[in-house]
């Protein structure tokens, strides 16, 4: 079995209610799929399978719905919930992201997530943790196995962020993390050509990436450090070097709000923290 992530968002986890829910991710209550899918599309009703993942003990704590200019495209868009069993304010706990839409934009995934108290930050743990089921027919019942299997995956990546805990990082390691890092966002400046544009990561950027903004950023072990680049990549908040036609100035890196890159972030960013622990 695969595994798969999380997200990164500055909203405090707190058990949702079906009303909240409601006006975060409309989509989930939608009964029946985009009037553009073809008969071929197997349609998933995501709160079939919310019911089914509360009936194994998981509550929603976290919801978000992918932004559509067309009304025609909300009751259809994706969107993401994010489940815990467990409500106790601990350093960090694990989580699962049910993620799925009615439009045939994607396959319905469950995802493997920690969420961390310290700076209200979701984190997506990569490829490995991950299992989806496509809408293409006949396999909408296996969902609950998937629940299964993906509440076995739990305490795996809980062992993965406390191994990462035990990992202290020496300056060139956090360089080296942190220019991967923000590879996977930005391209680096230095490595631009004379006629490129855009936006790129210089070492200010990196030099804004590695520092604690908190006490509990402090420690230098994989973990935290991960977690500080985590934070800037997805939230932002950091400067940038934004090269145009005019010329070259810094400007502050704005905050991802795409659902789906959010998630290739986080996945990118977890496999590079397992690839330091490996």
């Amino acid at each position: 079995m695969p595994f798969d992530l999380l997200i990164t968002d500055k909203t405090p986890r707190s058990l949702l209610s079906q009303d909240q829910l409601f006006d975060l991710v409309p989509a989930a209550f939608t009964p029946s799929p985009a009037p553009k899918t073809t008969k071929q599309y197997d349609y998933v009703d995501t709160m079939q399978a919310v019911e089914i993942l509360q009936d194994h003990g998981f509550k929603p704590v976290y919801a978000k719905q992918k932004p559509s200019r067309k009304r025609g495209n909300i009751p259809f868009a994706s969107h993401l919930i994010a489940f815990a069993q467990d409500l106790d304010d601990a350093p960090h706990r694990p989580e699962i992201l049910l993620w799925n839409s009615h439009d045939a934009s994607q396959s319905l995934r469950l995802l493997s997530g920690l969420y961390r108290f310290a700076c209200d930050n979701g984190i997506v743990c990569g490829e490995g943790l991950q299992a989806k089921l496509r809408h293409d027919g006949g396999q909408t019942a296996g969902f609950e196995d998937l629940v299964k299997d993906q509440a076995q995956n739990m305490p795996l990546a809980m062992a993965k962020a406390e191994k990462m805990q035990a990992i202290k990082l020496d300056p060139l390691q956090k360089m080296n993390l942190a220019k991967d890092a923000l590879t996977l966002r930005w391209d680096c400046a230095i490595d631009a050509t004379w006629d490129a544009s855009g936006s790129f990561w210089d070492a200010q950027t990196m030099h804004q990436s590695l520092a604690p903004k908190r006490l509990a950023d402090a420690p230098n072990d994989l973990w935290t450090v991960y977690n500080r680049l985590q934070e800037v990549i997805i939230g932002g908040q950091v400067s940038l070097l934004s090269v145009t036609a005019k010329g070259a100035k810094e400007r502050q890196a704005k905050a991802v709000q795409s659902l789906k890159e959010t998630i290739r972030l986080n996945q990118g960013l977890w496999d590079l923290a397992e690839k330091v622990a490996a």
